[in-house]
């Protein structure tokens, strides 16, 4: 490394420190609720469904509640109030209940109506959902999941969707802007209309429904790095992340620099053009020429823990005693990068509740998949097969199927149970963990499907690694009863419910 660079290292590091010394008080005022955390009512035990909102039409809200109660022993239910995702199942796909519906268009948005006072400092302010006849979830399904001693979580799910910037008004001012000034599908964590969008629906859903149990909070993104490597999306060069890096000494022209350095090697490796010194190589020599690099995706990461950070501050100081905690995406179990930045042990002070998505039927196609990705970039110099017992020691996954098998295989029980334990261990008792069971999450034709066993077994396996519940998931749209009932069955004999 030049003397230059060592010098713009240590110039970075230096500003690193700074900034996060000046967010000290930020830190405090989070620690300062966690003081509040004995005020917080958790549910026990913890029996979770993720329910679209079109399925209290199609089904009928009474005629649900009783199916999850009974197959699924649900007692909480978490119900989407904040979606632009849309995926209604076809005829080949619909397991034995619900309806095929072909919509004509899809708007998404919010799934409750709200009180425009709190988004008054925010362009984002009109964003009611008119599908499915413009149901309110929170009106309609309350009043009844009460009546059955039933909790009521609002799931708030912000993706990066597609349709977002058609669909909602004034939605592409607010968009990320990649390394060569295009605007993406995901909203910036440093824009400020959106951080008052988030905070607004916060307000909303705890000040004008009183009967709301708790909120549920999940947004399925990455940084600059990580996009890159998978996708060659590099994101956030707007004004506002310019300005933050420059604040923290970061050179915005190196950052991008380095940052197009990395996806000329990855085009290069995609098409198998080895560098001299083989890709692995020259990927880490490109992390010392550029050290912009990591500090870019450092300053995404921040930004993105310090909205969440914000957002649950916002929440105890309306409800102190309403649980609010996070779905954890998925990658977080297989990608030892998003693993590192998704710091149970550090993000355990602004959380009350964590539901770690660990998908193990689905997982294995995915878990291929990523290290498909690998193997097509930073790791091109190797096949998949030659990394994966490396990676089985790395991850704590050593009894998994090699890659070849894992499309069709997924992953075991084993693995729900190692990844519960190893988060719970990371909480150490400071937050609730609910992780996710697989009923049905989607995978291609001839990918592994779920089974009743497999359901039956990760329930078990979560609950003997020490989880304090479950959520069932990803959505009771797409779960066979047979399977619904197999996590019932299991909870029964473990007497959780």
């Amino acid at each position: 490394m030049t003397n230059f660079n060592r010098r713009r290292l240590i110039q970075l590091c230096s500003s690193i420190s700074a900034w996060t010394l000046a967010q000290s008080s930020r830190k405090q005022a989070a620690a300062q609720t966690r003081a509040g955390r004995a005020q917080v009512k958790l549910r026990k035990p913890y029996i979770a469904i993720q329910v679209p909102p079109f399925c209290w039409k199609d089904e009928g809200t009474e005629k649900v509640l009783d199916i999850i109660q009974e197959k699924g022993r649900v007692n909480t239910i978490w119900a989407y109030t904040y979606t632009y995702e849309h995926r209604r199942l076809t005829a080949a796909e619909i397991p034995d209940h619900g309806k095929v519906a072909f919509e004509k268009s899809y708007n998404g948005g919010s799934f409750c109506d709200y009180d425009p006072k709190y988004f008054r400092n925010t362009i984002l302010d009109d964003f009611r959902s008119p599908d499915y006849d413009g149901i309110n979830v929170i009106a309609e399904v309350v009043p009844k999941a009460k009546a059955r001693g039933m909790d009521f979580i609002c799931w708030d799910y912000n993706n990066a969707f597609p349709n977002l910037q058609a669909n909602m008004k004034n939605a592409s001012r607010v968009m990320e802007i990649d390394v060569y000034g295009k605007r993406r599908n995901s909203s910036c964590f440093n824009n400020q209309d959106f951080r008052n969008h988030l905070f607004g629906k916060i307000e909303n859903n705890l000040k004008t429904y009183p009967d709301v149990t708790g909120i549920a909070w999940g947004c399925e993104r990455e940084g600059p790095l990580g996009n890159t490597i998978k996708r060659d999306r590099t994101t956030c060069f707007c004004g506002d992340c310019q300005a933050k890096g420059r604040e923290r000494g970061i050179s915005v022209e190196r950052a991008k620099q380095g940052y197009l350095a990395l996806i000329a090697l990855f085009q290069a490796s995609r098409q198998d053009h080895r560098p001299n010194d083989g890709y692995f190589v020259a990927f880490w020599r490109l992390l010392l020429e550029y050290p912009e690099i990591l500090a870019w995706e450092k300053l995404w990461t921040d930004s993105y823990h310090e909205v969440r950070s914000e957002l649950y501050g916002i929440a105890k100081s309306i409800a102190p005693e309403k649980p609010f905690g996070w779905h954890i995406w998925h990658p977080a179990t297989f990608d030892p990068f998003y693993r590192a930045e998704e710091n149970y042990a550090v993000t355990k002070q602004y959380a009350d509740f964590f539901k770690p998505a660990i998908y193990n039927n689905s997982g294995g196609p995915r878990m291929a998949e990523f290290i498909n990705q690998w193997c097509a970039t930073i790791f091109h110099d190797a096949k998949p097969a030659d990394i994966m017992p490396l990676y089985y020691k790395i991850m704590n996954y050593e009894h998994e199927q090699p890659h070849d098998k894992l499309s069709t295989s997924g992953l075991s029980a084993d693995y729900v149970f190692r990844e519960t334990k190893r988060i719970i261990a990371s909480v150490n008792k400071d937050a609730a963990v609910y992780p996710g069971i697989d009923i049905d999450v989607p995978t291609q034709e001839a990918q592994k499907r779920t089974t009743p066993e497999d359901v039956f077994n990760s329930v078990k396996a979560a609950f003997s690694a020490g989880a304090d519940g479950v959520v069932l998931s990803r959505r009771y749209s797409e779960m066979h009863f047979a399977n619904l009932e197999a996590a019932g069955k299991a909870m029964k004999e473990l007497g959780v419910a």
